[in-house]
């Protein structure tokens, strides 16, 4: 089913119906955003919870537009944004789309990749990636001379493929903003009708309330969220719990130890200060340097934060030569 959200709660509202792409790496414990214990409680919610977008989302939102006309333009095909939001009927699976490819341009000489698969394949999807240079060269593995996308994106090109259905997908990243890779993935019926099974298998616990073991300490913060309030004419006994002994003795220790290396960390900042005096920078020794330059005193919605040194402790990297 193909749906048109006029407004953005309408298309958060419908997201929350269904198992989206970007839910799909969550479900299969393959994303770097989610866990299957969030994604659970966020469907079992009675209504949405609203999120924002951080810098760099913004930054590769804005610059979507732009990636696509390049792709278009290097690959000969004609390309549009695709603003439905579908719904593969009787799956709990839906989906939202950057562009999509539809046609080749008539005045582009030669071949290219996205040109023989639009021949060969009809439409397919154009995802937009915005990906800084380090995390492309050490998340986007290599193997066999060729880079391979992080999990959880090729999941999510697979379950768009599945819900739109059709054959095939590009991706279009742009690394370190400069450098534009392009990568094509054609349907895989097998590993589709496998998240199709994960994703109907997923609702029927949302259904019956069964929810996943947490992931900890990912987990740790929704987990304090879930249980904030606590009931003030409530007490447990809990003396001859060994489970709950062992946590509160870990809990405590955890804790000292926390404290007692705060304290190591304080005493030997205020040794290396009275060492360094007033430099800005030392070098030291295997690999160390000191970085200590002095932040200048502001005020911030009419509060003055005073002058401190901004004093880190960094280390070099030791790249394996072998």
């Amino acid at each position: 089913m193909i749906h048109y959200p006029k407004t953005r709660d309408e298309w958060l509202a419908l997201r929350h119906q269904y198992v989206c792409s970007t839910d799909q790496a969550a479900l299969h414990g393959l994303s770097p955003y989610q866990t299957k214990f969030e994604l659970f409680h966020a469907k079992s919610a009675s209504t949405y919870t609203e999120w924002e977008a951080g810098e760099r989302a913004e930054w590769g939102l804005a610059l979507e537009d732009a990636v696509a006309r390049k792709v278009a333009n290097d690959q000969g095909v004609k390309v549009r944004k695709l603003s439905a939001f579908v719904s593969r009927d009787n799956t709990g699976m839906a989906s939202s789309f950057d562009y999509e490819i539809v046609g080749l341009k008539d005045d582009y000489e030669g071949t290219s990749a996205l040109r023989a698969m639009y021949t060969e394949a009809g439409p397919g999807i154009l995802e937009i990636k915005c990906v800084d240079f380090m995390v492309f060269r050490n998340a986007w593995a290599e193997i066999d001379g060729e880079r391979e996308a992080p999990a959880h994106i090729e999941i999510q090109v697979q379950h768009q493929l599945h819900c739109i259905e059709r054959r095939w997908a590009a991706l279009g990243v742009l690394v370190g903003g400069n450098s534009l890779k392009l990568f094509v993935r054609e349907y895989d019926a097998e590993v589709a009708k496998s998240l199709e099974t994960a994703t109907k298998a997923f609702w029927r616990d949302v259904k019956a309330k069964k929810a996943p073991p947490p992931v900890l300490p990912a987990d740790a913060e929704l987990i304090a969220q879930m249980y904030a309030f606590g009931d003030p004419d409530k007490i447990l006994d809990a003396q001859d719990n060994v489970e709950v002994y062992a946590l509160v003795n870990e809990y405590a220790q955890a804790s000292a130890a926390a404290s007692a290396a705060e304290e190591r960390k304080k005493t030997a900042k205020a040794q290396l200060l009275m060492l360094i005096g007033d430099a800005s920078k030392v070098l030291c020794g295997e690999g160390y340097s000191i970085s200590a330059g002095t932040v200048a005193e502001t005020v911030v919605e009419q509060y003055t934060r005073k002058a401190y040194r901004n004093f880190r402790i960094n280390k070099k990297t030791v790249k394996d030569k072998t």
